[in-house]
């Protein structure tokens, strides 16, 4: 007998895939470039390894100083102590930061610092104060406690971790660096109090909205005053080892419900103690109009006439970008920056930070991260664009920038190896000023209206002022002909930031939480009198407590406040405020309304220790040292540990498999370890992968053997010793072997674009397993494949190279801005004289909060051996590719008629896909969706797809229907699919389509698509 195969269905393709450490692994996402190579150093203490660049040595002992500073202080409250060192990476400026090699996430501009679990390395940038520093630096240790406690208690595991909602978390390292003594997180409490929209802990731990930094910190505070701060050890481990709410009960013997009502009972008590609390007016009016705003209106900037405003906003729902509106009617003109408009900057900064106007009103300068460093973007309001940017040299960071106001200097805080001061840079000779060198963090300069003096925010001590551990914040002037620095003495002990000079110079408004709360006062540079110009129980506020909360223009004054759980921007006039304001002395600072919870007869243990923290901790003399850096690899990650017996249509079968990563304690070496079994001992597979991103080529090398198994059921036609033919379905699934040995490197030169290139030895081998005689589904299932004759295996090297870019944003479940594109070739030799070529471009149209988006993706053999029977056939009725056609048991054999499609029509060695979505947020936040959900994030997609298989044989036509095989015609389909995304771990489509093939529509068919989401 010789056999006549036909394929007709092709039922599965299941490719054993294995995790990629690095970018060229991904199809598409963004990068992480390491735009500059840093020569890091070890620094031993007693407790800690402390990795850093730093170049001043006072600085790195005090680094060095205050880690075994909050080591202290947190042990005793844990009553743990470090079996060994704690690792600390240390980064001069937020941009070095977001190039850390230590955290593979991508960092965002508004993360101020990282620790990670099992090497439990803490990784934080200097900020632009001390006092930022040295509070990031006090809560990511506690995170270094608690990762230490469930790492080494003997009942708990790294796992641990999902018990402990995120609240407690990040709460408790609020508390134990701030204590109870905070007006940032008392505003919010305020806020939540008055609008009666306080959270349970039940809602709080479901509900995003609400800030888990925040209340987590209030709940902390009733915690320590109520029941003691032994209490917080106790929960937080039991915690982990039962979760939420079970601890509640078995730690304080109260149910979750009931200390909810306790917790906002004690709080309202607290916070809401004056009748002006509940019955205060707002001076002025909102500014934008009903509609044009977010949750979130940040960083406001009045242009010099005061017809127009800059500000910050998630408006457009998914992403902080930059808006312009006209001040008079409240609308917003138009965006004027978002990441997919100018993909080859890599973040926006304008979280603590504000732009400025130019005298002029024609450019509008901002902070923003280039190729690693802090650049001042120029954007032009009549053309509509940045235009051009200024880089300054020997800066770390900038920050605040100020436009002078005859146009010819800007003004700006300046960090530099931990030390911020302000800076002139002259805009015509290029050249840069330092005016404070060095005298204290000084931060948010503003002008004179006469440009001679320039206000701003310092940690400098006033006049009078003693250390009595409280942190200074004060407003400083400086005159810029002679470089005297005047302090003023308005509060002691509170956060007086954010001043801007009005009346001519004569007064300075300043915003401060002397009262308690967080205000807008006013300062007499003559007479020094303070007045008091708002009285608001929440505040005016900014995103951090040193952010810019306020803008003005003339007598025109636009301030930003959290007004019910919203920042909203208000517009008044100083004029309006002055008359409305009362008298205030520095003897009126209202310690106790700063506090979450009241005074106690002693100071607790955490009170005791942040009161007097800027005291010296003593230390064993010559107990620092600097020591060799060892590159040693330790576990980052363990994962898809599984293993267990299986049983199937081949009989009894093994399934596991196990993920390891590896890296040296900076990251820049990693090594990948994963093996997988899915069925029989055949199924086996693994690999080996090593990458070094030490620099900006990032490169690497890999060792796998991965079977991919294949099915089809095809008809085979066989000659008896008679001449009689019988035609039989026949079942084959085929186990292809590869085994490769790959070096790879790619290059990023942003964010979103990069190459990748490689080259690849690999071996391939056949196993193939027959059933015979198919009639139904069960014959495949229940009965045993035969093994039958391999195709003979072969060598090939494979040269590729690629070109991506990727600025898209992702909305619920799918991208739904900016776009996509990939263009791959891949040259096979020696083994296979073959190239292949692929295009894949995506393009997302954002309507608000729906999205149009468009996908048109080719992929083809080239050469002579394209069409090679050791290679597959490419099939595009996937629903990856194509809804509606992965199901097989309508077609017919390849004799198709007008009625039909063969099988064919969706086989071939190039494919062309173009695939059409509108989609719309389903579940998820109720400013975006049709129905709230805080837990659920899926949308609605109405498609249409279309596709074409060709090969060199048989070439496309242009016609809709066709009665020959050897001609192709494209098919479509069109219907709805409901994508879901379980918690970013994979998005799953339901979908329901209707195929349209031959001029006509078909029945509609069900089925999932496990890669939806493109």
């Amino acid at each position: 007998m010789s056999p006549n195969r036909q394929k007709l269905i092709v039922l599965t393709v299941a490719l054993w895939g294995i995790m990629m450490l690095s970018a060229n692994a991904q199809y598409f996402g963004t990068n992480k470039p390491i735009y500059k190579q840093l020569n890091y150093e070890l620094y031993q203490t007693p407790h800690f390894e402390i990795y850093h660049y730093l170049t001043d040595s006072i600085l790195l002992n005090q680094m060095a100083a205050d880690c075994e500073k909050w080591y202290f202080y947190h042990s005793g409250v844990f009553a743990e102590t470090f079996k060994r060192r704690n690792p600390v990476i240390v980064y001069t400026n937020h941009a070095d930061f977001q190039q850390t090699t230590a955290i593979m996430s991508q960092i965002d501009v508004g993360v101020g610092g990282v620790t990670e679990g099992l090497k439990r390395r803490v990784v934080f940038p200097l900020a632009f104060t001390q006092q930022e520093t040295d509070h990031v630096l006090g809560h990511e240790l506690v995170h270094a406690f608690q990762y230490h406690i469930i790492t080494e208690s003997e009942n708990l595991s790294l796992g641990a971790i999902q018990n402990i909602p995120l609240w407690m978390i990040e709460g408790m390292a609020e508390y134990l660096s701030i204590g109870s003594v905070s007006s940032h997180t008392a505003l919010w409490m305020r806020d939540a109090l008055i609008s009666r929209n306080f959270p349970s802990l039940e809602k709080l731990t479901f509900n995003p909205t609400y800030s888990p930094y925040r209340f987590g910190h209030a709940f902390w505070a009733y915690i320590a005053a109520t029941y003691g701060e032994q209490y917080i050890n106790r929960l937080f481990r039991e915690t982990a080892n039962k979760g939420f709410p079970a601890s509640i009960g078995e730690v304080l013997g109260i149910s979750s419900d009931s200390l909810s009502k306790n917790w906002e009972s004690a709080l309202r008590k607290q916070l809401l103690t004056r009748q002006a609390d509940t019955t205060f007016s707002i001076v002025g009016e909102r500014l934008l109009a009903k509609g044009e705003s977010g949750r979130y209106n940040l960083a406001p900037s009045l242009s010099p006439d005061g017809q127009h405003i800059i500000f910050m906003s998630e408006r457009d729902l998914f992403s902080l970008d930059l808006f312009l509106a006209n001040v008079k009617t409240g609308k917003v003109m138009r965006r004027i920056f978002t990441a997919t408009r100018y993909d080859h900057i890599d973040a926006l900064n304008m979280l603590q930070t504000s732009g400025t106007w130019s005298p002029d009103g024609r450019t509008f300068t901002f902070v923003g991260f280039v190729k690693g460093k802090t650049v001042l973007l120029c954007y032009n309001i009549d053309k509509d664009k940045i235009d051009h940017q200024i880089e300054i040299p020997d800066i770390d960071a900038i920050g605040y920038p100020a436009w002078s106001p005859d146009g010819t200097t800007i003004a700006f805080a300046g960090l530099h190896q931990g030390v911020s001061d302000l800076y002139l840079w002259h805009v015509n000779n290029r050249q840069l000023t330092n005016l404070t060198l060095g005298r204290g963090s000084c931060i948010m300069p503003a002008w004179s209206a006469d440009g001679n003096r320039l206000f701003f925010t310092t940690e400098m001590p006033a006049p009078g002022q003693i250390n009595v551990g409280f942190p200074y914040t004060n407003i400083a002037t400086i005159d810029l002909k002679y470089g005297q620095i005047t302090v003023y003495k308005t509060f002691d002990g509170a956060r007086n930031v954010n001043p801007l000079p009005m009346n001519g110079g004569h007064d300075v408004v300043f915003l401060s939480d002397g009262d308690g709360r967080r205000n807008l006062f006013s300062i007499n540079t003559q007479s020094r009198a303070l007045r008091q110009l708002t009285d608001y129980p929440t505040g005016i506020c900014g995103a951090t407590e040193f952010s810019p909360a306020l803008t003005t223009a003339g007598d025109t004054l636009v301030y930003c406040m959290l007004w019910d759980g919203r920042f909203t921007l208000f517009k008044t006039t100083y004029n309006r405020l002055a008359q409305m304001s009362v008298a205030s002395t520095p003897a009126t600072t209202n310690y106790k309304d700063l506090r979450l919870m009241p005074y106690t007869q002693h100071l607790s243990q955490v009170e005791n220790n942040l009161y007097f923290r800027n005291r010296p901790h003593h230390l064993v003399p010559d107990s620092f040292s600097i020591a060799p850096i060892r590159r040693h690899f330790k576990l980052d990650y363990l994962g898809n540990v599984s293993a267990g017996v299986m049983a199937g249509r081949f009989g009894t079968g093994m399934a596991g498999s196990v993920e390891a990563l590896f890296s040296d304690i900076l990251g820049q070496h990693m090594l990948y370890s994963g093996v997988s079994i899915n069925g029989e001992i055949y199924d086996f597979g693994g690999q080996v992968a090593y990458v070094n991103q030490q620099s900006r080529l990032k490169k690497g090398v890999s060792l796998s053997h991965i079977p991919y198994p294949t099915a089809s059921l095809t008809y085979e036609t066989e000659t008896a010793d008679d001449g009689t033919q019988t035609k039989s379905l026949s079942y084959l699934f085929r186990r292809t072997f590869e085994d490769k040995l790959s070096l790879f490197a790619f290059y990023p030169f942003s964010r979103t674009r990069r190459v990748e290139s490689g080259i690849a030895w690999a071996w391939y081998s056949y196993r193939d397993e027959k059933i015979k005689n198919v009639t139904s589904y069960n014959d495949i299932y229940y009965s045993k494949t035969e093994p039958v004759e391999s195709p003979p295996g072969f060598r090939v090297a494979i040269l590729d190279a690629a070109i991506v870019i990727d600025n898209a944003k992702m909305g619920l479940a799918s991208p739904n801005e900016g776009r996509r594109l990939r263009i791959q070739t891949e040259r096979y030799l020696f083994g296979l004289d073959m190239q292949t070529f692929s295009v894949d471009y995506r393009q997302y149209w954002f309507l608000n909060p729906s999205c149009i988006a468009l996908r048109t993706y080719h992929y083809g053999r080239y050469g002579s051996d394209s069409q090679d029977k050791r290679l597959m056939n490419l099939y595009m009725g996937y629903p990856w590719y194509l809804r509606g056609y992965e199901s097989g048991s309508y077609y017919n054999n390849d004799d198709i008629d007008q009625q039909s499609v063969g099988i064919s029509q969706l086989l071939g060695s190039r494919i062309l896909v173009t695939n059409a979505e509108w989609r719309v947020p389903f579940t998820g936040p109720p400013e975006v969706s049709v129905v709230r959900s805080y837990s659920l994030y899926s949308e609605l997609a109405f498609f249409v797809d279309a596709g074409l298989a060709w090969n060199r044989t048989a070439h496309p036509i242009w016609s809709l229907t066709t009665n020959d095989p050897q001609k192709r015609v494209p098919v479509f389909s069109t219907g709805l699919g409901y994508r879901i995304n379980l918690y970013g771990l994979l998005v799953v489509e339901p979908y329901f389509a209707f195929p349209f093939y031959q001029k006509e529509f078909r029945e509609g068919r069900f089925g999932v698509n496990l890669f939806s989401g493109w």
